[in-house]
């Protein structure tokens, strides 16, 4: 529910850091297929004779440099992606596919100028007489959706409307991109003529989220905790049979420590949607801060159980078998997270849970080093700051943990941990020193 809707406006426009391009309707996929098959045996020039033959019969399709600069970068070939893409703008440098293919190079690579300097040529040369209207449609709409991703990133949500305004203007019905156009309205500081479109969104698809919650996660995304629960109860309000705004309401109500008020809605959601996953994860959290360990416990097993490779699952469970007294238990909550750190490495929260589990365990160093590399990313939540301040107080470090804890029970958001680092804090405070070098009077 936190996650900002204009940070993701591109995410239907990129593929593994670049931006998309769409394949043609009528692309022979047979041959491609075939010719797939070769590239990945290392015969690429054999591919390409492949791929050229299939061009032949199908001018239609994307042309055969430019499939197998594709696949190369696909591959992480950059080189020889690069190689052919030089050679088929070199044979075709009036082919916008060559400059859409292109901007998904500097796009991945951070060049946001010269991606739209490709986007732009693109958008130039779709008008040649010699493509057809199915080809001209697919070079403006892959360029126009480069241009959104592009000045997205840039944060120039002016001309990110226009390219989304555009991009709807061809697709008038299409209500996700209507949506994606409502969110940058609203981050361009209109939230009630977003909202207006948010509505015709829902008009459009009533299986989308209904307008009032859309804006109450934009208000959440932008840190403006009072308004977004100001919307959040205007989607109660107006939608009271929508499971969708009792979720989210109740997950808010959770985030903000209000646990006893999250179960009205909690109770809600569950009766409009009994079997929704993400009702009983709700349900699962919610016994987490109640500090019902095993309820908990179980509920994750299942959810754990049914998505073995969902991390909210994982790492949950972890933490609620680190909170037994059962020493096999907190063992193999120490398991489990060993196993989320190799299946997510890069992320800090996967660090934070190994190092609270560690910690359960009676491994202070381990502990220690896991949740260091945790907050060596520079943003730490606030349970990882609880976790940082029992280590910090294990090894007596009095004064940072006091600080750490400060800091974080002065924070808003989502903290199971409150009362605990409450608690902490109170005993942290009487281990300190006062005044130790103040001269007694």
């Amino acid at each position: 529910m936190t996650r900002s809707l204009l940070a993701t406006l591109s995410a239907s426009l990129l593929l593994g850091g670049a931006i998309a391009q769409t394949p043609p309707k009528s692309a022979p996929v047979p041959d491609v297929d075939r010719a797939l098959e070769t590239f990945k045996s290392g015969k690429f020039d054999d591919a390409l004779e492949q791929l050229k033959k299939a061009h032949a019969a199908n001018p239609q399709m994307q042309p055969p440099r430019v499939v197998l600069a594709s696949w190369f970068l696909l591959a992480e070939k950059g080189k020889e992606a690069r190689v052919a893409l030089e050679r088929f703008v070199a044979e075709d440098p009036k082919h916008p596919d060559g400059y859409l293919l292109n901007a998904n190079f500097a796009f991945g690579e951070g060049r946001i100028t010269d991606s739209i300097l490709s986007c732009q040529a693109a958008l130039q040369f779709a008008a040649d007489a010699r493509f057809d209207a199915e080809q001209r449609g697919r070079f403006v709409r892959d360029a126009r959706q480069g241009l959104a991703a592009c000045f997205e990133r840039r944060g120039d949500i002016a001309s990110l409307k226009e390219q989304l305004a555009g991009l709807l203007n061809d697709d008038p019905k299409n209500a996700p991109l209507r949506g994606r156009l409502a969110a940058a309205t609203f981050h361009s500081g209109k939230p009630e003529e977003a909202f207006a479109d948010f509505r015709k969104v829902f008009e459009d698809d009533p299986t989308s989220e209904p307008p009032e919650l859309r804006i109450a996660q934009l208000w959440l995304a932008k840190g403006e905790r009072d308004k977004a629960e100001e919307w959040l109860k205007k989607s109660v309000s107006a939608h009271a049979n929508n499971a969708k705004t009792h979720r989210a309401y109740a997950g808010f109500l959770l985030d903000e420590g209000r646990p006893d008020a999250a179960r009205l809605y909690l109770d809600a959601a569950a009766k409009h949607e009994p079997k929704a996953r993400e009702t009983a994860a709700l349900q699962a959290l919610f016994a987490r801060h109640k500090k019902d360990s095993a309820a908990a416990e179980a509920a994750f097993e299942q959810l754990h159980k049914d998505a073995p490779g969902d991390a909210f699952a994982h790492s949950n469970l972890a933490l609620a078998l680190a909170e037994s007294a059962d020493e096999k238990k907190r063992k193999r909550a120490v398991d489990l997270a060993e196993s989320l750190v190799k299946q997510n490495g890069r992320a800090a929260d996967a660090y934070a849970v190994l190092g609270y589990c560690y910690f359960r365990a009676g491994r202070i160093d381990d502990a220690d080093k896991a949740l260091g590399t945790a907050a060596s990313t520079g943003r730490i939540g606030l349970d990882t700051a609880y976790y940082l301040a029992v280590v910090l107080d294990e090894k007596k470090k009095y004064p940072e943990a006091q600080k750490i804890l400060t800091d974080a029970l002065a924070a808003r958001g989502a903290f199971v941990y409150r009362a605990e680092a409450k608690a902490l804090l109170a005993q942290v405070a009487k281990k300190i020193p006062e005044n130790k070098d103040e001269p007694k009077k």
